[in-house]
């Protein structure tokens, strides 16, 4: 199956290479949300459903990456820049904490181009099992 990336809307686009997951990626993470800044929530996945979580502000160079199949996230910087996303137009804002925002928008970028190439959880970061940060 052709992976997806969907965006706060949930709209779905098709990931049909590596590079074209690098362009959809890069687009969406720019993208100026309804609260004037670039933070928001993609998920990246199959038809059947999303497995990667992104919770990104690109302006803050942070994102909280979350393996969905078994709770596992991204842990590759220190834990001290929370961030503000555009979750859904449902929900709106929501505050991500600093235990969560462990990866570097690039960190986030080859872990989808990873993920598209493979179909299986990267292994270009470390994941961590232990209880995920209070959101």
């Amino acid at each position: 199956m052709t992976p997806l990336l969907r965006d706060y809307h949930g709209h779905p686009y098709e990931l049909t290479s590596p590079d074209e997951a690098g362009s959809r990626f890069d687009e969406q993470v720019t993208a100026i949300m309804p609260h004037g800044e670039c933070g928001q929530t993609l998920t990246v996945g199959t038809a059947d459903g999303p497995v990667l979580r992104i919770d990104i502000d690109a302006d803050a160079d942070r994102a909280a990456l979350r393996w969905l199949p078994d709770g596992s996230y991204a842990t590759d910087l220190d834990a001290d820049t929370p961030i503000t996303v555009y979750e859904s137009p449902d929900s709106g804002l929501r505050d991500i904490p600093a235990g969560l925002a462990r990866v570097s928008t690039a960190t986030a970028r080859n872990a989808v181009i990873e993920y598209v190439t493979s179909g299986q959880r990267p292994t270009s970061v470390t994941w961590v099992h232990d209880e995920l940060p209070a959101t």
